[in-house]
């Protein structure tokens, strides 16, 4: 009986490890880890995915807290200089100093209000970066990992209206993406594979789905409007890559 418990101990611990693992490479846990079976919908599985989101949430540093962006304003610094290194990689370093750099940078309007912030890690940019406008609502925030984007991209309106989300993997669009007008209604959904558009679905200002956008498993056409909603100009897809018309 005892050694029955500890061989589900043990291989609940197994997949616990599996499922962070999963969750830190991005992976969908239950149809990468062939758990699928005997998780899918699950206790443990709906546990876990929490824990790891929370334990991720923990990781970032809440910007919108003001107490939070203080102390990072006064830890950041504002000049960075980038070096060509010998191994052809090029990373940043504070002048005069010969460790790349980590921690925060900042960058200042002229009057003194925050522009941006910035994370970097070993001379490269890593982790988050915000956008602001200079009524001080939030424009722009992404993740960096090595130098290149990676993970939520998220941008917003001066209004604060939410422009643009959609994800990013390794510098390529990976993932759902979703765009609105600045009016707040949806402006497209898309779906993109390694940076190929795979579907789509377009809105326009009005909110009346677009009848001539058509892009499916890659192929297509695409059209897009303007705020007032007049058609704005019109591309062609193939295999998910835009072509240039001659």
């Amino acid at each position: 009986m005892s050694s029955s418990k500890g061989n589900r101990k043990e291989r609940t611990i197994r997949e616990t490890l599996l499922l962070s693992r999963l969750f830190l490479t991005g992976l969908d846990p239950i149809k990468n880890s062939g758990l699928d079976k005997r998780m899918k919908g699950s206790l443990l599985y709906v546990f876990l995915s929490a824990a790891v989101t929370i334990s991720f949430a923990k990781m970032e540093p809440d910007l919108d807290d003001s107490g939070t962006l203080k102390k990072i304003l006064k830890l950041a610094i504002t000049t960075l200089k980038e070096k060509d290194l010998a191994d052809g990689s090029t990373k940043y370093f504070i002048p005069g100093e010969e460790v790349p750099f980590s921690g925060w940078q900042k960058q200042l309007r002229k009057d003194g209000e925050v522009r941006s912030l910035e994370q970097f890690l070993d001379g490269q940019s890593h982790g988050l970066y915000r956008y602001w406008w200079k009524n001080g609502k939030k424009s722009q925030e992404k993740n960096h990992d090595k130098g290149v984007a990676h993970g939520l991209w998220t941008s917003w309106y001066d209004n604060g209206q939410k422009q643009l989300e959609q994800w990013v993997r390794h510098g390529k669009l990976h993932g759902p993406a979703k765009r609105w007008y600045r009016n707040g209604n949806k402006k497209d959904h898309s779906f993109y594979e390694n940076g190929r558009i795979i579907n789509l679905q377009v809105w326009k200002p009005s909110g009346v789905k677009c009848p001539h956008t058509k892009v499916v498993n890659g192929n297509g056409v695409w059209v897009r409007y303007e705020e007032d909603g007049s058609e704005a100009w019109r591309s062609d897809y193939r295999n998910g890559l835009f072509i240039l018309k001659k």
